[in-house]
């Protein structure tokens, strides 16, 4: 029997899973089978939300299409002591997002639960050295960056740029841009935009709450932008052009930050 083997979890990512599942992986078991539990939240000991990665049961893969294809996939569940979205929206708002930018697509949906795609990777804010939400030390780090990582990192923190401006272009905010829900996958290289429960359409809102909104999708990006700047010296693109438009918004003390950044500009000549 094979000690592992690559299964496919989107139509761009797979995972080696190990020999002790194979078998329910093939053999769909009469309940989902829980591999890995992400999160469980409660309160006062009741369960409000829970967030696993699972195997797909014989009746899961019968409601739901792609789960059959990809059976091992993320579910969220909801309890009723938790007020929550509908479900249905959210499976609405990132299928939306998956035909507009190429995510992997939601697997589906009931009253209670959210399935999508299983994301294999490490959430953004695990990769970034910045956080400590302190002007001084957060740029005394950024100081101190290898050249060869605030590069990198400044390339993906592009890349989750453009997937929410993209979004935002065809009408759709995200709504919860944090930097945990970007997920960088190593194979293939990509950065990917997870948890839509709080997207919303511009023609939902007044224009007012749009223009917020959008705003707010794109401050932790802008914030890390300047920062990775001050490692890196000016950098070309719509990423950087507002990040130093919004300083004012970003820091505290926005002309220290321009002026390091401006300082790295042709240091090296």
């Amino acid at each position: 029997m094979d000690e592992d083997r690559l299964v496919p979890v989107s139509p761009r990512h797979s995972v080696r899973l190990a020999r002790e599942y194979l078998t329910v992986l093939d053999k769909p078991p009469q309940r989902d089978y829980v591999v890995r539990t992400i999160t469980r939240r409660e309160a006062n000991g009741m369960p409000l939300m829970s967030a696993e990665i699972v195997i797909a049961s014989r009746d899961t893969r019968k409601a739901f299409p792609l789960a059959d294809r990809y059976p091992l996939h993320f579910r969220k569940t909801y309890f009723p002591a938790r007020l929550h979205g509908d479900p249905a929206i959210e499976y609405a708002r990132q299928a939306q997002a998956s035909e507009l930018v190429g995510l992997p697509p939601p697997i589906g949906h009931d009253a209670t639960s959210f399935r999508s795609c299983l994301v294999p990777g490490t959430p953004y804010s695990r990769l970034t050295p910045f956080g400590a939400d302190q002007e001084d030390a957060d740029l005394r780090t950024a100081r101190e960056l290898p050249l060869i990582s605030a590069a990198g990192l400044f390339q993906l923190a592009d890349r989750g740029f453009q997937l929410v401006t993209a979004l935002q272009r065809a009408g759709l905010s995200h709504g919860d841009v944090e930097l945990h829900n970007f997920v960088v996958c190593p194979s293939p290289l990509d950065m990917v935009l997870i948890d839509f429960e709080s997207a919303v359409l511009k023609a939902d809102v007044s224009e007012s709450d749009w223009d917020a909104r959008c705003l707010a999708d794109v401050m932790p990006l802008l914030r890390e932008a300047v920062l990775l700047e001050c490692r890196l010296g000016p950098q070309p693109g719509p990423l950087a052009d507002m990040a130093r438009e919004k300083l004012e918004l970003l820091f505290k003390d926005p002309a220290r930050f321009r002026q390091e950044i401006d300082d790295k500009a042709n240091l090296d000549a």
